[in-house]
């Protein structure tokens, strides 16, 4: 059965104490005890995480073994069906302090003690001096940071924070035995990087990414209720503004009784564009069950960022059976292909049309699209993709 080892203070009364092994190469690693959803912005960062440590254990290959080192918040959210081949490592919660040692020291002497030879940090930030064993993966998401760091959405967006998670980036990049990604326009991003910053990338693996958001019966198109969803943002790469605006006029020129629904931030011009016009503003924070269920019974969902490591929102309004309108940038193109709902960003007539070709799709229609979603971004496939990664990376040790 899965065994699940209690608290872990490293040398202060843990509930089992364990000794160095040797690495052994059918031993993987995967680090969870640096996600926090309190303070942290990237929840698709850690849904990504917590997919795929519910996935790993059921594509484990017979004499393969997976620790999973998390702590107590994120070890709560993990779905693990009994196995020999897992362990459950509880770490202490991430206060600031610890969490830097754990990132940087402790959970690598964690994964040495315990034979891992490859240790997997999903959020994508290494330890600043990591070791030659265990092997070193990450997953690097997007270069969103990278462009805030260098101004291209503005000075006053230039922060130490951007400038710190770029440092975090590149360092990855550097000293990372292997990376995952989670689309090919990633993969192309992360390559030209290396090369404008000489660096010599290690290998490199596209897993794709899996739907986070709950499975549920799709509403048929006469029972959806008249709304428009729009999932908020204050960063100006998600031109929440623009969205909201496109929404607005489609409502007023529509002849079906549509009301655009705005969930999540926004930034003060945005909330003033509200005021005038009849919206649905949903400033709370949603639970994920929530969120899947408003999204389910929605006519559509609006999805207008100018930069995506993956854009997993349009996939899993798809997935839900709810069409998405999304702007066509490059990643978009690769992930959504032909489907219905692409627009030019910054065309209002492009979008207003792809509005009118997704409310005439039929429930068949969106069936089959829900289909197609599914069978393509799954987590069994993402995890076999994963470990196909570590069994690779593990081999050129």
């Amino acid at each position: 059965m899965t065994e699940t080892v209690g608290k872990d203070t490293m040398g202060t009364s843990p509930t089992r104490k364990y000794e160095a092994v040797a690495p052994n190469t059918n031993r993987f690693g995967l680090y969870l005890s640096d996600l926090n959803r309190d303070r942290n912005d990237s929840h698709g960062i850690i849904n990504y995480a917590v997919g795929l440590a519910n996935a790993l254990p059921g594509a484990l290959q017979p004499g393969e073994h997976l620790v999973i080192y998390a702590n107590p918040a994120i070890a709560r959210e993990l779905v693990i069906a009994p196995s020999d081949a897992v362990t459950v490592r509880i770490t202490p919660a991430p206060t600031p302090l610890r969490r830097i040692m754990s990132d940087h020291v402790l959970g690598v002497r964690r994964a040495d003690r315990d034979g891992v030879c490859l240790l997997h940090f999903p959020k994508g930030f290494v330890p600043a001096n990591p070791p030659d064993s265990p092997r070193i993966v990450a997953t690097l998401h997007d270069d969103i940071p990278l462009l805030y760091a260098r101004g291209d959405f503005g000075k006053e967006h230039v922060t130490t924070k951007s400038r710190y998670f770029t440092a975090s980036l590149r360092h990855t990049l550097r000293r990372a035995h292997g990376l995952l990604t989670v689309s090919n326009t990633s993969l192309d991003r992360f390559e030209d990087l290396a090369r404008e910053a000489s660096i010599a990338m290690p290998p490199i693996f596209v897993s794709h990414q899996g739907i986070t958001l709950p499975a549920g019966e799709p509403v048929p198109v006469e029972d959806k209720l008249p709304l428009v969803l729009h999932i908020g943002s204050t960063k100006p790469h998600k031109r929440s503004h623009e969205a909201v605006e496109f929404m607005i006029a489609y409502a007023a020129q529509s002849d079906s009784p549509l009301r655009p629904t705005i969930l999540g931030p926004l930034n003060r011009r945005t909330e003033l564009l509200l005021q005038s016009h009849p919206v649905n503003r949903i400033k709370r924070t949603m639970s994920i069950p929530e969120l899947a269920r408003l999204m389910r019974s929605s006519r559509a969902l609006v999805f207008n960022s100018e930069r995506e490591g993956f854009g997993l929102p349009p996939v899993e309004s798809f997935a839900l059976g709810t069409p998405a309108v999304f702007a066509r940038t490059d990643v978009m193109e690769e992930v959504l292909g032909s489907s219905p709902g692409g627009y030019v960003q910054g065309d209002y007539e492009s979008f207003a049309a792809a509005m009118d070709a997704v409310l005439a799709l039929t429930s068949d229609d969106l069936l089959s699209l829900r289909a197609a979603v599914l069978d393509r971004y799954n987590w069994d496939a993402v995890a076999a993709q994963t470990l196909q990664a570590y069994r690779k990376v593990a081999a050129a040790a």
